[in-house]
């Protein structure tokens, strides 16, 4: 997987990537009626660029989580593929209230969530794993019509 050295700080899944393990993500994630995810898609050439969904919260807010290729990073796509996801949630969901986390140094990720409007809440309390252990991560939320 070329991605896997800028994703395996973050995921945990990055530590061993392979078909099955993908195999594996889907069937729970079929099972699971919390979570939203879709594949990102390139228009031209219908290659797979990465993942972006949501996930509901017990409050009703929902958290958006993404992640794209490294060959495809930095051309807007995560932020353009993360503002149809939002919109289509508050449109056919109803949801106004959006949460998501991002590792601190994580930086791509973080500019994401300042493109998409989310306001910087501060250090997340929880210490999420990544592949190469845990990490400080920040707290971000979206209000209303973003």
């Amino acid at each position: 997987m070329a991605s896997r050295p800028e994703l395996l700080p973050w995921m945990p899944w990055a530590r061993e990537p392979s078909i099955e393990g993908v195999r594996e993500m889907v069937e729970q994630n079929k099972h699971d009626d919390t979570t939203l995810s879709f594949a990102i898609i390139e228009r031209s050439t219908a290659a797979m660029l990465g993942v972006i969904g949501l996930n509901s919260n017990e409050d009703g807010s929902f958290e958006l989580h993404y992640w794209m290729r490294t060959d495809r990073t930095g051309r807007g796509l995560t932020t353009e593929a993360g503002g149809a996801l939002l919109e289509w949630a508050r449109l056919k969901l109803g949801v106004t209230r959006f949460t998501l986390w991002a590792g601190k140094d994580n930086v791509a990720s973080r500019r994401v969530a300042e493109k998409l409007g989310f306001v910087h809440i501060g250090l997340w309390a929880w210490r999420p794993e990544g592949g190469l252990g845990e990490f400080d991560a920040e707290s971000y939320e979206l209000l209303g019509s973003g």
